[in-house]
């Protein structure tokens, strides 16, 4: 098992527990600090949802900065406890669900969840951005004045915004890539 270390704000020096092998791929500190400086204005108070968990560094990262709670999906059931113990060891307001992000769009949808910031982050390669900001598209989960942030390879396509988003700026640190999408003037989703 390996740690990652929480960069800024009240969990700064932190460590995090993550997975062992090649299961999860943590992005980098100066990645998830740049996040967090972007997002910064945007997190007193905020309900951030994480789609594919992983290690839950985003997540962590941006309830360092001033988010109020986070939901966390992790497919993989172990990586998805190591996240519980994270959340608990921080004291962080963190509910950790474990499953197909896809599946748990369409839960916390009918369940009338809403956030403010949610972080599309999975695996390269595997056209799941495109299927989660579909199922994002359909399920309300973007509360108004919201963001949703897709990452990717550079050489990954760029997912041409649909109703009710629209794409707001796309921002490159060497071959990652964060496109940030919020909703159409006017239209609300609830």
């Amino acid at each position: 098992m390996g740690e990652i270390r929480l960069i800024s704000g009240k969990y700064r020096g932190k460590l995090l527990e993550s997975p062992p092998g090649a299961s999860t791929r943590p992005l980098l500190s100066r990645l998830r600090k740049s996040l967090a400086d972007i997002l910064r204005p945007r997190l007193h108070g905020a309900a951030v949802l994480d789609l594919f968990g992983g290690t839950g560094a985003i997540a962590f990262e941006l309830l360092s900065n001033g988010a109020e709670r986070a939901v966390i999906i992790e497919l993989d059931f172990s990586a998805a406890k190591i996240l519980e113990q994270n959340a608990k060891r921080l004291g962080a307001q963190a509910r950790v669900v474990q499953g197909d992000c896809l599946e748990a769009i369409v839960r916390l949808g009918k369940a009338d969840e809403q956030f403010d910031v949610i972080m599309v982050v999975p695996p390269y390669y595997m056209d799941l951005q495109r299927k989660a900001m579909e199922a994002l598209a359909a399920a309300s989960l973007l509360a108004a004045g919201g963001v949703v942030i897709v990452q990717r390879d550079k050489s990954e396509p760029f997912w041409e915004a649909k109703t009710p988003f629209i794409h707001e700026q796309t921002r490159a640190y060497g071959r990652t890539v964060f496109d940030f999408y919020h909703l159409e003037a006017g239209v609300a989703q609830r």
